[in-house]
């Protein structure tokens, strides 16, 4: 017996309460502070703060640069994602879900340990300096220059696309491709007028995505940008901690927030489009050694280019973190972040250590409750409710983290709770930049499961909570699992929004490391502690590829 729509709203709108209340309260009460600040800087309603900004052309410049970079980054992401996405999903290779994991280590990275990567692969004293030197070649220089952030991007953004574009294009049936060769069509006509339109929503749905987080850029832009070179992100950091114009701030991150919720609602439609795929799983890879030699070939050449992107700044970071400053390997620096200083502003890296555990345990807890209740709550909406809930609960995703800490300190500073300088501001802030990857894993599983599995349980007898407790929630533990895994990785680099509430005493790892970035040979320490930071989260990576149901995920 089916349930009616009345009911299933019902449930949906109950499931879905414990997120709607925490997002009401650490989400829209900061925005609509934020929003405050910006029209009413002086407590009444003005257009000062406005007209101030829309008139200035520097916050125009930065809005288009913001844009560009993310459109360019977008492409490049895509360019080099559509090839590994066919290789992972036509391929069937030794070490395949293995590579598939690994391919997902740079996503999980905090994306201020990309920046420090890539400036230890492209610097003047990085391996691709030395080889330029080699040749003749002047050194390069990563800082203050667009391609490092376009190429730091496409580098973080990679399993994004390899990962969405794969899982779909593996559940496509070949049926309509078969038949376009027996009708005389040639393997780019196939790809181009067959498999490519099929794709098409997979395609918008990873780039929107990577729009996204390209827009919002923050630790990248951070370390490798410079004059000209700001995105919003970083013109509200910088607006907002160092210069103290708070309504300026206020109007640029309604604008940010303008642009990701578009690109999220965007996601969030496309998303449901090709849930449908996931359900069905005809297998389409084909073993190694059934190819062509030119399809090896090429099989092999993708492969070797992923491994060089992927794998080269990583290798790059951890070799600079044994060597730099010492001309041998050793482990010196690693041996130094225990050393105590009498440094006031020192930020000790095992308390830093402690503090992001601490954060990151706390903010999984939290973050596995939301999420696991709002992704209930989505896969029981159906039609167009079901994409506007969707993209409403994750409103935490398009809210830029460095503008989530201003909206904090704009909002918890008075009476009973103000908790200015408090712990509790950056453990809600990582429970929220956490929580949306958990709903993402868990929906992904949650729509995958055959709803007459569900309707089965019913015809015997089960209400809607035991249905739930002995069907859905077995089948969705390892979605959980997998979800709280990502929620812990992401809660430890977490760097937009801990950089604007932070404070000494409670120092996270990343913050850890770009203090040290700051001082006179503190490069050593830095890159130690981005080589730790890198090997946790890799081994996340992989704990997450075991974890997966049935390879399902959206990242």
């Amino acid at each position: 017996m089916r349930a009616g729509p009345g009911r299933l709203a019902g449930a949906a709108w109950r499931a879905g309460l414990p997120a709607a209340v925490a997002l009401a309260a650490l989400i829209a009460w900061p925005l609509a502070s934020v929003l405050w600040r910006g029209v009413a800087p002086d407590g009444a309603p003005s257009w000062e703060a406005i007209l101030a900004v829309s008139g200035d052309r520097f916050y125009w410049e930065r809005l288009g640069f913001t844009t560009a970079q993310a459109l360019a980054s977008t492409a490049l992401a895509l360019a080099v994602g559509l090839p590994g996405a066919a290789l992972f999903a036509l391929v069937r290779f030794p070490g395949r879900r293995l590579a598939l994991a690994l391919v997902t280590v740079p996503f999980v990275l905090p994306t201020l340990v990309v920046a420090v990567a890539f400036l230890q692969l492209a610097g003047p004293g990085g391996w691709v300096s030395d080889l330029l030197a080699l040749a003749g070649l002047p050194r390069l220089e990563p800082r203050g220059t667009l391609w490092a952030i376009l190429a730091a991007h496409a580098f973080f953004n990679l399993a994004i696309v390899i990962r969405l574009v794969s899982g779909v294009w593996a559940n496509l049936d070949p049926a309509p491709e078969e038949a376009a060769r027996l009708l005389g069509a040639g393997p780019v006509a196939v790809v181009r007028h067959v498999t490519l339109p099929v794709l098409g929503p997979a395609v918008a749905a990873a780039a929107a995505l990577v729009f996204l987080f390209t827009f919002t850029s923050f630790g990248v832009v951070l370390v490798l940008g410079g004059p000209g070179l700001d995105t919003l992100e970083v013109t509200i950091f910088r607006l907002a901690v160092r210069l103290v114009a708070l309504p300026e701030a206020a109007i640029l991150s309604l604008v940010q927030i303008g642009a990701t919720l578009g690109a999220l609602g965007t996601y969030a439609w496309l998303q449901r489009r090709i849930a449908a795929h996931q359900v069905q799983r005809p297998d389409r890879a084909r073993p190694l050694s059934a190819l062509s030699w030119r399809a090896r070939s090429l099989a092999a050449a993708e492969g070797l280019l992923l491994a060089l992107f992927l794998g080269a700044p990583l290798a790059a970071l951890a070799w600079g973190a044994l060597t730099v400053d010492l001309g041998r390997p050793s482990l010196a620096h690693f041996a130094r972040l225990f050393e105590e200083t009498s440094r006031v502003s020192f930020i000790a890296p095992a308390d830093a250590v402690r503090w992001s555990l601490s954060f990151a345990a706390a903010a999984t807890v939290i973050a596995v409750a939301l999420g696991v209740t709002a992704a209930t709550a989505v896969a029981r909406t159906p039609g167009r409710r079901g994409v506007l809930l969707d993209a409403l609960l994750m409103l935490p995703l398009a809210v830029p983290a460095v503008v989530l800490g201003f909206g904090y300190l704009t909002t918890f500073d008075r009476g009973w709770y103000d908790l200015r300088g408090s712990a509790w501001l950056v453990l809600f802030a990582h429970t929220l930049v956490a929580y949306p990857f958990v709903l993402r894993a868990t929906l992904a599983v949650r729509r995958s499961l055959d709803p007459r599995l569900r309707e089965a349980a019913r015809l015997l007898g089960a209400g809607p909570v035991l249905a739930w407790r002995h069907v859905e929630r077995p089948l969705m533990a390892r979605g959980v699992r997998a979800g709280s895994v990502f929620a812990f990785a992401v809660s430890l680099g977490e760097f937009g929004a801990t950089s604007v509430l932070r404070r000494q005493e409670f120092a996270t790892l990343p913050i850890a490391i770009f203090d040290a970035l700051g001082r006179p040979a503190g490069l050593g320490r830095a890159l130690a502690l981005c080589t730790i930071l890198m090997l946790v989260t890799a081994a996340s990576a992989l704990l997450i590829s075991r974890l997966r149901y049935r390879e399902i995920g959206e990242f």
